[in-house]
């Protein structure tokens, strides 16, 4: 969204993402793939430019 200059609002009226979808990406909560495949149309991008798989706290190694 920085190298395009977007605001989250412009990302919401892009994509047609419910304002609900960019809060929990903004807390780094769980999303579906379909709002992620609407983000990639958008931007134009690859999934792995959006976003990485991390371990997280609730996994076990």
């Amino acid at each position: 969204m920085i190298d395009r200059d977007m605001k989250k609002k412009d990302l919401i009226a892009t994509t047609g993402i419910s304002t609900a979808s960019m809060a929990k990406l903004s807390k780094n909560e769980n999303i579906t793939t379909d709002v992620l495949v609407k983000i990639c149309t958008a931007l134009e991008c690859d999934i792995a430019d959006i976003m990485e798989i991390t371990q997280g706290e609730h996994e076990k190694p």
